[in-house]
C-alpha cells in the first residue's frame, strides 16, 4: 500500500508543494487525526489567532481511508479552533477520503489567506487553484451544483462552506455532499478565513484486488459488524437517531435547555418516526451498515423538501434541547444548517440557551428583535439559524457560541450557558452517567461524546470492568471509581480509529470490542506496517499526550477540565436518575490524570513522554 502524497497549498502566493508521506510518521502517528495533531502541534506558534492567515487546515485521510477495510471512509480535518482557542478537529465520511486516496493524497495542508476567494481543483493530474467569486455568498447545495455544472462532473465530490463559514460563525462546519458534515469545532470558519469556499476533489476510485488474508479479515469484520443483531438492524433501518427513545427512557434526554431529562415527545424526534420520510438509503465507502437516508416531506408546510435524515445528535440539540415535537420542522431545521454549513449541535445549543433565557425574562423581544423565542417555537427557530449564519440581530450574538454570548448578554445568563472548553455539549444529561460526565470534562476538544465514545461504561459486564479497570464500578453508572482508566481506555481507542479513518458506528458501537485486535490485524494486511494491538494502543497514548501539550501550549489549564454548575450541584430533576447529579468530579479528573500518568494539573510527565517515545531525555522537544 503506497502512502501517498502530502499537498501544502500556501493560499496567499498560490504556491504548491508536494511531498511524500513519511513512513516514519504512519509508524508513529499512523493518519488522520494522529498526522494532523503531530504537524499542528509542530508547525503551529502558541499566538496564533484561529481566524487569522497563520492558522493551518489539515484535511487527511485516515491510514486505511479507502481500502478494502469496511466503512474505511473517514477524513479527519483539524486547525485551531475559533470555538475553543484548542486542538480543533472534525471527522467526515462519505467519499472525500476515497476520492483523495484515488488522486494519490493522504493530506492537504492549508496555508495563508488567499486575497479573494477562491476554490481547490485536485485530480491525479495536481491541485488548481481556481477562482471562486461567482460562488461566494452561496449556499452549500448552490456552490456543490454550480462547481458541478461548471466542470461538467456530476461525481465529483466537493467540500465546501456556507455562508456561515463565509461570515466566520465560530461553530461553522464543512459539508462533503449534502449529508457529511465535518462539524462541531468551527473548521468552516476557519476555512472562511481563508477565503476558500470548496474543494473539488475529481477521481476515479478503483477496488483493488484484496489478498486471501484481507478477504479473510473482510469476512470475519462484516460478520462481527451483523451479529450484533439488534444494533445492526437499529442504525442500517433507523439511523443513529433511532438512538433517542433509548435516552429518554434512561433519563438522560437534554430537554428545554436541561431543565428536563425526559422529553414527552421522544417519539416524534426518533429515528423510527424519521423514517417515515425516507425515500431511500445511502451509504459511505464499502459500508455494509448504510445509516444515513435521504427523506422527503410530502405535505405540510415543508412539502417538497428533500435532505438527509436527522441523525441522533442533530435530533437531540434541534429537537427535545428546544422543545421542539414537529418532525417536520426537525428535517428542515437540520437540513437548513448544513445548507447554511453551521454544526447542527452548536446551532441547537445556541438556540435552546436562548430560548431559556427568553423563558426567564432575560431576554425579551426587545433583545431578540421581535422573536418570541418560546420552546418549539419552529418559526422563530428558522428565523434565528438564518441571523446566525448571516451574523444579523440576536443571531450575530449567538455566532460566537455560548461561552461568548453569555459575556456579552450578562444579567446572570451565564448559569444557563453549557459547554467545556467552549464548546457546547452534545445534548445528553451527564447527570446520569458518570463516564459520560468524566468524558464531557476532560474531552480535548470540548463538550463532546465521539472524540471518546465511553459505551464501555454501559456495555462491558462487571467482571470485564474488573479485569481492565480494575473494578467492576467502572461499569456502574452513578459509580466513581474506576472512570479514571475507562475513559482514558476509550480516549486513546478513539484517537487510534479516527487515525486509521475506520467509522465509529460498526467499529465501537456494533462490533464493540474496545481491544483494537481486528485493527491491527487489517493494518498489517493492507499498509504493510508490522504493528499489533498493544502498539496501536501506545500510538493512541502517543497521539493523545501530543494533543493535551498542543492545548496546554495555547493556554488550557486543569480548570478546563470541570462542567457547568448545573450539573455538578443542581440534581436531575425527573426520570429514572431524578436525584442524581455529577458528584466528586475532581475527583474523577484527578484519576483520569494518574491513569495516563499526568500531575495534579494535567501536565504529561516527563517519564510518560519519555515512554511513549514522544521526548528523549538527549532531546527535550517532541520528534
Amino acid at each position: 500500500m503506497a502512502l501517498g502524497k502530502i499537498i501544502e497549498v500556501n493560499l496567499t502566493d498560490f504556491s504548491v508543494c508536494i511531498s511524500e508521506y513519511p513512513t516514519d510518521i504512519a509508524r508513529r502517528y499512523l493518519g488522520g487525526f494522529g498526522f494532523n495533531t503531530w504537524y499542528l502541534f509542530k508547525h503551529l506558534p502558541a499566538k496564533a489567532c484561529a481566524l487569522g492567515p497563520e492558522n493551518l487546515l489539515l484535511i487527511s485521510s485516515g491510514l486505511l481511508t479507502g481500502t478494502a477495510v469496511p466503512s474505511s471512509s473517514r477524513v479527519h480535518i483539524s486547525a485551531k479552533s475559533p470555538l475553543s482557542g484548542y486542538m480543533g478537529s472534525s471527522n467526515v465520511g462519505g467519499l472525500l477520503g476515497t476520492k483523495l486516496r484515488s488522486c494519490g493524497i493522504s493530506s492537504l495542508i492549508l496555508r495563508g489567506r488567499s486575497p479573494r476567494p477562491v476554490y481547490l481543483k485536485i485530480d491525479p493530474n495536481g491541485v488548481k487553484i481556481e477562482g471562486a467569486d461567482q460562488f461566494w455568498g452561496l449556499d452549500t447545495r448552490e456552490t456543490e451544483k454550480g462547481l458541478k455544472d461548471m466542470l461538467n462532473d456530476k461525481n465529483a465530490e466537493i467540500i465546501t462552506i456556507g455562508i456561515a463559514g463565509e461570515n466566520q460563525v465560530r461553530y461553522a462546519c464543512l459539508m462533503a455532499g449534502e449529508d457529511h458534515s465535518a462539524g462541531r469545532t468551527g473548521m468552516g470558519a476557519v476555512m472562511g478565513s481563508k477565503n476558500l469556499k470548496a474543494i473539488v476533489v475529481q477521481g476515479n476510485p478503483r477496488r483493488d484486488k484484496m489478498d486471501a488474508i484481507t478477504t479473510q479479515l473482510v469476512k470475519e469484520y462484516i460478520h462481527k459488524i451483523k451479529a450484533n443483531i439488534s444494533r445492526y438492524h437499529d442504525y442500517s433501518t433507523w439511523g443513529s437517531s433511532g438512538d433517542v427513545l433509548e435516552t429518554n427512557e434512561m433519563g438522560m434526554l437534554g430537554t428545554k435547555n436541561y431543565r428536563q431529562s425526559q422529553f414527552e415527545a421522544a417519539e416524534n424526534i426518533d429515528g423510527r418516526r424519521l423514517t417515515d420520510y425516507s425515500k431511500r438509503k445511502t451509504s459511505c465507502h464499502r459500508c455494509p451498515v448504510a445509516c444515513k437516508a435521504v427523506v422527503e416531506i410530502n405535505s405540510g408546510k415543508y412539502k417538497g423538501f428533500k435532505g438527509g435524515r436527522p441523525e441522533y445528535e442533530t435530533s437531540i440539540s434541534l429537537g427535545s434541547l428546544c422543545g421542539l415535537k414537529d418532525p417536520e420542522a426537525l428535517i428542515y431545521l437540520s437540513n437548513l444548517c448544513n445548507i447554511f454549513g453551521l454544526d447542527t449541535i452548536s446551532t441547537g445549543s445556541v438556540i435552546a440557551f436562548a430560548m431559556d433565557l427568553f423563558d426567564r425574562n432575560i431576554l425579551n423581544e426587545k433583545d431578540t428583535g421581535g422573536l418570541s423565542l418560546t420552546w418549539g417555537n419552529a418559526e422563530a427557530m428558522e428565523t434565528l439559524i438564518n441571523q446566525i449564519a448571516r451574523r444579523e440581530g440576536l443571531g450575530n450574538i449567538l455566532a460566537d457560541g455560548v461561552k461568548r454570548a453569555a459575556e456579552i448578554i450578562g444579567k446572570g445568563s451565564d448559569q444557563y450557558a453549557y459547554y467545556n472548553k467552549g464548546v457546547e455539549i452534545y445534548g445528553s444529561d451527564p447527570r446520569g452517567m458518570m463516564g459520560l460526565a468524566l468524558s464531557y470534562a476532560v474531552s480535548l476538544r470540548g463538550g463532546d461524546f465521539t472524540s471518546i465514545y465511553p459505551v464501555p461504561e454501559f456495555r462491558f459486564t462487571p467482571e470485564r470492568a474488573e479485569r481492565e479497570f480494575g473494578t467492576s464500578d467502572a461499569v456502574e453508572p452513578t459509580a466513581k471509581k474506576g472512570k479514571g482508566a475507562l475513559v482514558r481506555k476509550c480516549m486513546l481507542i478513539c484517537a487510534v480509529i479516527d487515525s486509521l479513518g475506520i467509522c465509529k458506528v460498526p467499529a465501537l458501537t456494533m462490533v464493540s470490542e474496545f481491544d483494537l485486535k481486528m485493527e491491527a490485524a487489517f493494518t498489517r494486511a493492507i499498509s504493510r506496517l508490522e504493528l499489533d494491538d498493544a502498539e496501536l494502543l501506545r500510538i493512541g497514548e502517543r497521539i493523545i499526550n501530543l494533543e493535551r501539550l498542543f492545548n496546554l501550549k495555547h493556554g488550557a489549564t486543569a480548570a478546563d477540565d470541570s462542567l457547568p454548575h448545573r450539573f455538578k450541584f443542581e440534581i436531575m430533576p425527573d426520570g429514572p436518575a431524578q436525584g442524581q447529579r455529577v458528584k466528586e468530579l475532581d475527583f474523577m479528573v484527578r484519576d483520569f490524570y494518574r491513569n495516563m500518568q499526568w500531575d495534579d494539573e494535567g501536565v504529561p510527565s516527563d517519564n510518560e513522554l519519555i515512554s511513549i517515545g514522544i521526548k528523549k531525555r538527549s532531546a527535550p522537544k517532541p520528534e
